[in-house]
């Protein structure tokens, strides 16, 4: 967070997702355990939020997360003060009437969605909005660009919106063949505010999409097979989709897988190891970022490689008993080893 308080240009603002430790696997039981992590995590973003540079914390709520108000106002009074929050529900249950009230006592921001399971309401509780795009695709429907005329009928629902707050948040999460980026540009020139760097950043998405030249990523590995899609999904979850992203960019060519089955994984990534054992639990690899998943129960971009390189039957045994239980796993680096950071 220092680096990207120090680095970032003067009036960048970052919204970060809060870990899904504390909005899935510790959601349960509102308690000291729970209430640790929401510090912890607080605590790493005070740099940017004592800097004007973080806008709000998301927090997006499990699917199985169905209406309880009670438990959300537990959850919702331990949140650390001095932040500001959104909250994207996805669950159809919790689009009533009394779920709204609940959300503006804390000025949380409903996270106004569009995608499959639940309709584009527009719920203004904060006073700021957040609305996330995140497509009608398949296999799976962030995979998806936003033709200029669905936007255009988004333009009712945000001008609907600006008058009643002081920000408006928007994020597409279309990004497999980097639709979002065009797409953002759009929205922008339709609301009159693209400035002339965006200008001509709009004009090179246009253009890198008009010649059909996405980038190898996402997009193109989830066209391998069936199993592709819930591997993306469960992988995503496991090691959060900017590791994801840079698991794809690691060459082929740089791992030798030596041991591929559902009991055991051995491999070299370019100078470092990974060996995973399904009988012990265990992952063991000693690459500098690894150190920090120990810590934060996320996998590397080393490991997400390998698990992406598996024959997708295994691949998909694997993401999914991890992601299952992950407290039952061991993230260890080698005896005796120091991991070079």
């Amino acid at each position: 967070m220092l680096g990207w308080n120090r680095f970032s240009p003067k009036e960048f603002i970052f919204c970060a997702k809060i870990p899904q430790i504390i909005t899935h696997d510790k959601l349960a039981e509102i308690g000291p355990s729970l209430e640790s992590e929401l510090d912890r995590f607080a605590e790493l973003m005070l740099p940017l939020n004592n800097n004007g540079k973080l806008g709000c914390l998301l927090l997006q709520m499990p699917p199985k997360y169905k209406y309880d108000l009670s438990h959300l106002e537990g959850f919702l009074s331990i949140l650390p003060h001095g932040f500001k929050y959104a909250i994207e529900f996805r669950h159809k249950s919790w689009l009533q009437d009394s779920t709204w009230p609940l959300l503006s006592k804390y000025n949380v921001a409903y996270t106004i969605v569009d995608e499959p399971l639940l309709p584009p309401e527009v719920h203004v509780t904060a006073d700021f909005a957040y609305i996330r795009w995140h497509g009608h695709g398949q296999r799976p429907w962030y995979d998806y660009h936003y033709a200029e005329q669905e936007l255009k009928s988004w333009m009712p629902k945000v001008k609907e919106i600006e008058p009643s707050v002081k920000t408006t948040y928007g994020y597409f999460n279309n990004h497999f063949h980097g639709y979002a980026v065009e797409n953002a540009l759009r929205i922008l020139q339709m609301m009159g505010k693209l400035t002339p760097a965006q200008g001509a950043a709009f004009n090179r998405a246009k253009g890198h999409l008009e010649k059909g030249k996405g980038p190898e990523g996402l997009g193109e590995w989830v066209k391998g097979g069936d199993d592709r899609p819930k591997i993306i999904d469960l992988l995503s979850a496991l090691m959060g989709e900017s590791r994801l992203a840079r698991a794809l960019a690691i060459h082929d060519e740089e791992v030798t897988i030596k041991t591929a089955t559902d009991e055991r994984v051995v491999a070299k990534i370019r100078d470092y190891n990974l060996t995973m054992d399904f009988e012990t639990r265990t992952i063991t690899h000693d690459c500098g970022d690894w150190e920090r998943s120990i810590e934060t129960r996320q996998l590397c971009k080393h490991v997400g490689k390998v698990l992406l390189l598996l024959p997708e039957k295994t691949a998909l045994g694997w993401v999914t008993q991890i992601h299952e239980d992950p407290e039952a796993w061991h993230y260890l680096k080698p005896i005796g080893k120091t991991v070079a950071t």
